[in-house]
């Protein structure tokens, strides 16, 4: 990622420096700021006239979203919602849910995240995280390398078959590692920066998945056995040689 984090000589203030401007720190979720960017940021980053010329408190942004979120008309919908707003602004996206997390958890995470699961591939949006396929076993490493981290410190992964009772739901299983991720940020501090959600695709013993056209997953039957050990000891090496501080969790 093009920014890093700095210190104010000065003041002492934490902010973030990035080595981009214009649309493109609009199309960053970690950069994005919607309408709170300052008039002196949107100096600096060549912002204005991309964003509305008032500039909202966050307090003002959260009363937008929160409505928002208020009027969708399902769970699911109200997950879908969510999604979008961590897909283009974190900051604003935990805030979010941290302010009103008694309702929003049982969204972000467990019991809706299982019925966004098992419609991943009708509500896909935007990718979040790696997928790494049983026939891409020969580049894991390469792949661990174009998520676009240096240091990650936690990675959540799945091989999406046992999904909050669900069962096997494939590359649909994605949704348990990122709600995992979010909750480690929004209950224990781990920065959204450092967090890493994978799936492991080897395919789906699931007829229903495989036999919906728009499934996104790889559409074989499970691979088992040696072969399929063979491929997580091969993932599991390939995570310690790329990232061998990150903490990995299954």
């Amino acid at each position: 990622m093009d920014f890093n984090i700095k210190v104010d000589p000065a003041t002492g203030q934490r902010y973030m420096a990035v080595g981009f401007k214009g649309r493109d720190v609009q199309l960053n979720s970690f950069t994005n700021k919607g309408t709170a960017f300052t008039q002196r940021e949107r100096d600096e980053l060549g912002l204005h006239g991309l964003v509305p010329p008032s500039v909202s408190t966050i307090q003002q942004q959260m009363q937008r979203t929160y409505g928002a979120f208020q009027q969708k008309g399902s769970n699911l919908e109200k997950f879908i919602y969510l999604t979008a707003l961590q897909d283009r602004n974190e900051t604003l996206f935990y805030r979010l849910v941290l302010e009103h997390i008694d309702e929003m958890m049982p969204i972000v995470y467990t019991p809706v995240v299982g019925e966004a699961c098992q419609k991943f591939s009708h509500i896909y949006r935007r990718g979040r995280g790696l997928y790494i396929a049983y026939e891409q076993r020969d580049r894991i490493e390469r792949l661990l390398r174009s998520a676009g981290i240096d240091r990650p410190s936690i990675i959540v992964v799945t091989d999406g078959e046992r999904i909050l009772g669900l069962g096997d739901q494939g590359a649909g299983g994605m949704g348990i590692p990122i709600g995992k991720l979010c909750l480690y940020t929004l209950c224990a501090g781990v920065s959204p920066y450092s967090t890493l959600p994978i799936t492991v695709d080897v395919g789906t013993d699931n007829e229903e998945r495989l036999a919906d056209p728009l499934y996104l997953g790889m559409r074989h039957k499970r691979v088992r056995g040696a072969d399929y050990q063979a491929f997580i000891d091969a993932f599991v090496a390939a995570v310690q040689n790329v990232f061998p501080q990150v903490v990995l969790q299954f």
